[in-house]
Protein backbone atom coordinates (compact mmCIF):
# COMPACT_ATOMS: atom_id res chain seq x y z
CA UNK A 1 0.00 0.00 0.00
CA UNK A 2 1.53 3.06 -0.85
CA UNK A 3 2.07 5.31 2.57
CA UNK A 4 2.35 8.68 1.27
CA UNK A 5 -0.71 9.53 -0.13
CA UNK A 6 -3.54 12.61 0.56
CA UNK A 7 -6.92 10.70 -0.33
CA UNK A 8 -8.54 13.76 1.08
CA UNK A 9 -6.34 16.01 -1.70
CA UNK A 10 -6.76 14.19 -4.54
CA UNK A 11 -10.70 14.60 -3.67
CA UNK A 12 -10.66 17.97 -4.06
CA UNK A 13 -8.79 18.11 -6.95
CA UNK A 14 -10.81 15.36 -8.27
CA UNK A 15 -14.19 17.62 -7.86
CA UNK A 16 -12.34 20.71 -8.98
CA UNK A 17 -11.37 18.84 -12.17
CA UNK A 18 -14.99 17.32 -12.52
CA UNK A 19 -16.76 20.34 -11.94
CA UNK A 20 -14.56 22.44 -14.66
CA UNK A 21 -15.47 19.67 -17.07
CA UNK A 22 -19.25 19.91 -16.32
CA UNK A 23 -18.81 23.41 -17.71
CA UNK A 24 -18.16 22.50 -20.99
CA UNK A 25 -20.62 19.82 -21.26
CA UNK A 26 -23.19 21.90 -20.05
CA UNK A 27 -22.71 24.60 -22.59
CA UNK A 28 -22.27 22.18 -25.10
CA UNK A 29 -25.42 20.03 -24.72
CA UNK A 30 -28.02 20.56 -26.80
CA UNK A 31 -25.84 21.60 -29.43
CA UNK A 32 -25.05 19.66 -32.99
CA UNK A 33 -21.68 17.89 -32.70
CA UNK A 34 -18.82 16.52 -34.41
CA UNK A 35 -19.70 12.58 -34.27
CA UNK A 36 -16.86 10.08 -35.16
CA UNK A 37 -17.36 5.96 -34.91
CA UNK A 38 -15.44 3.73 -32.83
CA UNK A 39 -15.36 -0.25 -32.77
CA UNK A 40 -18.60 -1.58 -32.35
CA UNK A 41 -21.91 -0.22 -32.49
CA UNK A 42 -23.26 2.86 -31.08
CA UNK A 43 -20.26 3.32 -30.16
CA UNK A 44 -19.46 7.33 -30.35
CA UNK A 45 -16.97 10.01 -29.46
CA UNK A 46 -17.93 13.73 -29.78
CA UNK A 47 -15.50 16.87 -29.79
CA UNK A 48 -16.89 17.44 -26.30
CA UNK A 49 -15.20 14.14 -24.99
CA UNK A 50 -12.04 15.44 -26.14
CA UNK A 51 -12.74 18.99 -24.91
CA UNK A 52 -13.61 17.71 -21.50
CA UNK A 53 -10.98 15.16 -21.05
CA UNK A 54 -7.84 17.57 -22.39
CA UNK A 55 -9.80 20.40 -19.19
CA UNK A 56 -9.30 17.37 -16.62
CA UNK A 57 -5.77 16.18 -17.53
CA UNK A 58 -4.52 19.11 -17.38
CA UNK A 59 -5.85 20.13 -14.28
CA UNK A 60 -4.57 17.00 -12.75
CA UNK A 61 -1.41 17.73 -13.99
CA UNK A 62 -1.05 20.87 -12.84
CA UNK A 63 -1.63 19.53 -9.60
CA UNK A 64 0.09 15.95 -9.64
CA UNK A 65 2.67 15.89 -12.46
CA UNK A 66 4.59 12.70 -11.27
CA UNK A 67 1.33 10.73 -11.69
CA UNK A 68 0.25 8.65 -14.42
CA UNK A 69 -3.49 9.10 -16.61
CA UNK A 70 -5.55 6.45 -18.03
CA UNK A 71 -8.42 8.25 -20.07
CA UNK A 72 -10.78 6.88 -22.07
CA UNK A 73 -9.38 8.70 -25.30
CA UNK A 74 -6.15 9.62 -24.80
CA UNK A 75 -5.03 6.37 -23.19
CA UNK A 76 -2.59 6.11 -20.85
CA UNK A 77 0.78 8.00 -19.84
CA UNK A 78 3.32 6.99 -17.55
CA UNK A 79 3.03 3.61 -15.67
CA UNK A 80 0.12 2.22 -14.51
CA UNK A 81 1.35 -0.43 -12.57
CA UNK A 82 3.12 0.93 -9.93
CA UNK A 83 2.39 4.82 -9.79
CA UNK A 84 -0.69 6.76 -9.03
CA UNK A 85 -3.07 6.42 -11.83
CA UNK A 86 -5.97 8.78 -12.49
CA UNK A 87 -8.63 7.11 -14.49
CA UNK A 88 -10.88 9.32 -16.46
CA UNK A 89 -14.00 8.83 -18.39
CA UNK A 90 -14.91 12.39 -19.30
CA UNK A 91 -18.15 11.74 -20.72
CA UNK A 92 -19.63 8.57 -19.63
CA UNK A 93 -23.06 8.60 -22.12
CA UNK A 94 -21.85 9.39 -25.17
CA UNK A 95 -24.62 8.54 -27.06
CA UNK A 96 -27.17 10.20 -24.72
CA UNK A 97 -25.51 13.75 -24.95
CA UNK A 98 -25.19 13.47 -28.29
CA UNK A 99 -29.03 12.53 -28.93
CA UNK A 100 -29.21 14.88 -26.53
CA UNK A 101 -30.57 13.09 -23.38
CA UNK A 102 -29.76 14.49 -20.25
CA UNK A 103 -27.95 11.58 -18.71
CA UNK A 104 -24.47 11.66 -18.62
CA UNK A 105 -21.58 11.70 -15.97
CA UNK A 106 -18.05 12.47 -16.01
CA UNK A 107 -15.77 10.20 -14.00
CA UNK A 108 -12.45 10.68 -12.18
CA UNK A 109 -10.58 8.08 -10.15
CA UNK A 110 -7.02 8.23 -8.49
CA UNK A 111 -5.97 4.13 -8.11
CA UNK A 112 -2.30 2.64 -6.68
CA UNK A 113 -2.16 -0.63 -8.28
CA UNK A 114 -5.70 -1.89 -7.06
CA UNK A 115 -5.99 0.25 -4.70
CA UNK A 116 -8.85 3.30 -4.94
CA UNK A 117 -7.99 6.28 -3.17
CA UNK A 118 -10.79 8.34 -4.51
CA UNK A 119 -13.58 8.65 -6.65
CA UNK A 120 -15.86 11.45 -8.04
CA UNK A 121 -18.84 10.92 -10.24
CA UNK A 122 -20.48 14.27 -11.53
CA UNK A 123 -23.76 15.19 -13.36
CA UNK A 124 -23.50 18.48 -14.60
CA UNK A 125 -27.35 18.39 -15.78
CA UNK A 126 -28.86 17.67 -12.40
CA UNK A 127 -25.65 19.08 -10.52
CA UNK A 128 -25.11 15.29 -8.46
CA UNK A 129 -21.55 15.06 -7.17
CA UNK A 130 -20.73 12.04 -5.98
CA UNK A 131 -17.39 11.64 -4.02
CA UNK A 132 -15.92 8.73 -2.01
CA UNK A 133 -12.60 8.31 -0.53
CA UNK A 134 -11.31 5.13 0.66
CA UNK A 135 -12.15 4.41 4.46
CA UNK A 136 -13.72 7.44 4.33
CA UNK A 137 -17.37 6.93 2.86
CA UNK A 138 -19.15 7.90 0.00
CA UNK A 139 -21.58 11.11 -0.10
CA UNK A 140 -24.14 12.83 -2.88
CA UNK A 141 -23.59 16.57 -2.50
CA UNK A 142 -22.09 16.32 1.14
CA UNK A 143 -24.89 13.75 2.44
CA UNK A 144 -23.48 10.18 3.46
CA UNK A 145 -24.54 7.84 0.70
CA UNK A 146 -25.45 3.94 1.88
CA UNK A 147 -27.05 1.25 -0.61
CA UNK A 148 -30.59 0.26 0.12
CA UNK A 149 -31.85 -2.18 2.12
CA UNK A 150 -33.87 -4.29 -0.38
CA UNK A 151 -33.47 -8.02 0.12
CA UNK A 152 -35.80 -9.94 -2.49
CA UNK A 153 -34.76 -9.48 -5.93
CA UNK A 154 -38.18 -9.39 -7.32
CA UNK A 155 -38.86 -6.72 -5.38
CA UNK A 156 -35.58 -4.56 -6.81
CA UNK A 157 -35.01 -1.83 -9.02
CA UNK A 158 -31.86 -2.41 -11.08
CA UNK A 159 -29.43 -1.14 -13.88
CA UNK A 160 -28.12 -2.95 -17.17
CA UNK A 161 -27.63 -2.45 -20.73
CA UNK A 162 -25.74 -3.94 -23.80
CA UNK A 163 -22.12 -3.54 -24.40
CA UNK A 164 -21.24 -1.86 -27.82
CA UNK A 165 -19.72 -5.14 -29.06
CA UNK A 166 -23.40 -6.93 -28.29
CA UNK A 167 -24.02 -7.94 -31.96
CA UNK A 168 -21.00 -10.00 -32.00
CA UNK A 169 -23.04 -12.28 -29.21
CA UNK A 170 -26.76 -11.14 -28.20
CA UNK A 171 -27.91 -14.43 -26.57
CA UNK A 172 -26.42 -14.15 -23.08
CA UNK A 173 -27.52 -10.39 -22.65
CA UNK A 174 -30.83 -10.95 -23.96
CA UNK A 175 -31.12 -13.61 -21.77
CA UNK A 176 -30.38 -11.87 -18.34
CA UNK A 177 -33.06 -9.51 -19.48
CA UNK A 178 -35.37 -11.32 -20.08
CA UNK A 179 -34.55 -13.64 -16.79
CA UNK A 180 -34.89 -10.41 -14.62
CA UNK A 181 -38.30 -9.29 -16.04
CA UNK A 182 -39.83 -12.61 -16.29
CA UNK A 183 -39.08 -12.44 -12.52
CA UNK A 184 -40.71 -9.07 -12.39
CA UNK A 185 -37.57 -7.03 -11.28
CA UNK A 186 -38.10 -3.62 -12.62
CA UNK A 187 -35.04 -3.03 -15.03
CA UNK A 188 -33.87 0.55 -15.84
CA UNK A 189 -30.66 1.33 -18.81
CA UNK A 190 -29.46 4.42 -18.28
CA UNK A 191 -26.75 4.66 -21.21
CA UNK A 192 -23.93 5.14 -18.12
CA UNK A 193 -22.02 3.01 -16.36
CA UNK A 194 -21.15 5.51 -14.00
CA UNK A 195 -24.40 6.73 -13.20
CA UNK A 196 -25.55 3.76 -12.67
CA UNK A 197 -22.80 2.70 -10.21
CA UNK A 198 -23.51 6.14 -8.56
CA UNK A 199 -27.14 5.12 -8.48
CA UNK A 200 -26.08 1.77 -6.51
CA UNK A 201 -24.15 3.57 -3.71
CA UNK A 202 -27.27 6.41 -3.21
CA UNK A 203 -29.81 3.61 -2.90
CA UNK A 204 -31.78 4.70 -5.93
CA UNK A 205 -30.79 1.45 -7.79
CA UNK A 206 -30.54 -1.92 -5.81
CA UNK A 207 -28.06 -3.38 -8.12
CA UNK A 208 -26.46 -3.34 -11.68
CA UNK A 209 -24.87 -5.60 -14.32
CA UNK A 210 -22.88 -5.00 -17.54
CA UNK A 211 -20.10 -6.78 -19.71
CA UNK A 212 -17.04 -5.49 -21.35
CA UNK A 213 -16.66 -2.65 -18.81
CA UNK A 214 -13.17 -0.65 -19.44
CA UNK A 215 -11.37 0.83 -15.93
CA UNK A 216 -12.40 4.29 -16.90
CA UNK A 217 -16.26 2.92 -17.01
CA UNK A 218 -16.19 1.75 -13.40
CA UNK A 219 -12.81 3.18 -11.98
CA UNK A 220 -15.07 5.83 -9.63
CA UNK A 221 -18.21 3.93 -9.74
CA UNK A 222 -16.47 0.49 -7.48
CA UNK A 223 -14.97 2.70 -4.97
CA UNK A 224 -18.41 4.83 -4.06
CA UNK A 225 -20.70 0.80 -4.25
CA UNK A 226 -17.91 -0.65 -2.03
CA UNK A 227 -18.03 2.63 0.66
CA UNK A 228 -21.52 3.01 1.07
CA UNK A 229 -21.70 -0.50 2.13
CA UNK A 230 -22.25 -2.47 -1.40
CA UNK A 231 -20.86 -5.16 -3.25
CA UNK A 232 -18.73 -5.38 -6.77
CA UNK A 233 -17.75 -9.00 -8.40
CA UNK A 234 -17.34 -10.09 -11.55
CA UNK A 235 -19.85 -12.55 -12.64
CA UNK A 236 -18.17 -15.29 -11.38
CA UNK A 237 -18.05 -14.26 -7.90
CA UNK A 238 -14.40 -12.83 -7.96
CA UNK A 239 -13.39 -9.87 -6.92
CA UNK A 240 -13.17 -7.12 -9.66
CA UNK A 241 -9.76 -6.50 -10.88
CA UNK A 242 -9.80 -3.25 -12.43
CA UNK A 243 -6.97 -2.76 -15.32
CA UNK A 244 -8.82 -5.33 -17.82
CA UNK A 245 -12.37 -5.22 -19.45
CA UNK A 246 -14.55 -7.29 -17.71
CA UNK A 247 -18.10 -8.20 -17.04
CA UNK A 248 -19.73 -6.78 -13.45
CA UNK A 249 -22.02 -6.76 -10.69
CA UNK A 250 -22.52 -4.32 -8.38
CA UNK A 251 -25.03 -4.75 -5.56
CA UNK A 252 -26.68 -3.50 -2.31
CA UNK A 253 -25.29 -6.61 -1.45
CA UNK A 254 -28.37 -8.31 -0.11
CA UNK A 255 -29.57 -9.62 -3.58
CA UNK A 256 -26.42 -10.06 -5.06
CA UNK A 257 -26.02 -13.59 -5.04
CA UNK A 258 -29.43 -14.23 -6.52
CA UNK A 259 -28.42 -11.56 -9.41
CA UNK A 260 -25.41 -13.75 -9.59
CA UNK A 261 -27.62 -17.07 -10.06
CA UNK A 262 -29.86 -15.45 -12.62
CA UNK A 263 -26.62 -14.02 -14.77
CA UNK A 264 -24.49 -17.72 -14.61
CA UNK A 265 -27.48 -19.96 -15.39
CA UNK A 266 -26.97 -21.21 -18.83
CA UNK A 267 -30.60 -21.54 -19.50
CA UNK A 268 -32.35 -19.83 -22.06
CA UNK A 269 -35.98 -18.40 -21.19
Amino acid sequence: MLKTHNSSYFSFVAVQAALKAGDILRKGFGEIHQIIAKPGRQNIVTEMDKASEACIIDFIKSHFPTHSILAEESGSTGDITDNIVWIIDPLDGTTNFARHIPLFTISIAAYYREEGLCGVIYHPITNELFVAEKGKGAYLNGNKLSVSKISNLDEALIGGGFPNNIAENPIPYLNHFAKFTKLGVAVRHLGSAALALAYVAAGKLDGFWLDHLYPWDLAAGKLLVEEAGGKVTRYSGNPHQLHVPSDILASNQFIHQDMLNQIIDKTTV
